[in-house]
């Protein structure tokens, strides 16, 4: 792990981030005055659940992993956060500890805000403040939305909406290997790796073709229809249902 200062790259970085979206930039600033990002050249614990909540996290680049032990001791992953994302800021303002663990990737960038900058920066301040507690209601509702459209979606539905996620995203480019190992993406859309498999092979129909490891969307515009049908929605989409 390695540290370097926050600049103004940074600064423009989170100020896109959900929770200090409404913050003037001159307080923004305060807040991150003499803190530094973490880098992590591997994958790195950053906290266990039942450790104490100091302080809050985001993520500029890469993604942490979110993850849960199950009844038979083993890991189960809840969520991937990824860039521009916060987390754990319920668990230092309400619960005092964190109930998950949390797993920085191999080239992940994260500014870390600990409790007692946030007590003595933004609690004195009412109006930040109150922007701040909107941003999180905000956030939880979409959230909430969220889960709740995940949970009513087939295996199919929701692999089919991750890969068009991705696709539109540019994080992948519709052909080869996926960005991930088919365990993690299974975990992230609450399928098992065994559902995941299957589905991949059943969306032929919707223009995704699979051999082996390979993934391709042969078809953009079919996988769309497909997804359409369900009522997916678009990254720009998402943004304007949680604003």
């Amino acid at each position: 792990m390695r540290h370097q200062p926050i600049g103004q790259k940074e600064l423009q970085i989170l100020s896109r981030v959900v929770i200090f979206s409404q913050l003037p930039g001159k307080l923004l600033a305060e807040l991150f005055d003499k803190l530094s990002v973490s880098v992590f050249d591997e994958s790195t614990i950053l906290f266990l659940a039942g450790d104490e909540a100091d302080g809050f996290f985001v993520v500029l680049e890469g993604e942490v992993h979110l993850s849960a032990l199950t009844a038979e001791g083993a890991q189960s992953l809840v969520r991937i956060v990824e860039r521009e994302e916060s987390f754990a800021e319920a668990a230092m303002l309400g619960l005092g500890k964190f109930p998950i663990n949390a797993t920085a990737q191999p080239g992940t960038v994260i500014a870390k805000v600990p409790k007692k900058t946030f007590e003595e920066k933004i609690i004195p301040d009412t109006e930040a403040s109150l922007h701040l507690l909107s941003a999180l209601i905000q956030r939880q509702q979409y959230l909430i939305r969220e889960i709740k459209v995940l949970k009513s979606l087939s295996p199919c539905q929701r692999v089919a909406s991750y890969l068009l996620a991705i696709f539109e995203s540019q994080e992948w480019k519709g052909h080869g290997a996926l960005p991930r190992c088919k365990q993690v993406i299974a975990g992230h859309i609450g399928i098992d790796p065994a559902s995941f498999s299957r589905a991949l092979r059943r969306l032929e129909d919707a223009g995704i073709v699979c051999e082996g490891h390979e993934v391709l969307i042969k078809d953009p515009e079919k996988l769309r229809r497909y997804c359409a049908d369900f009522g997916y929605l678009s990254d720009q989409e998402k943004i304007l249902m949680s604003a």
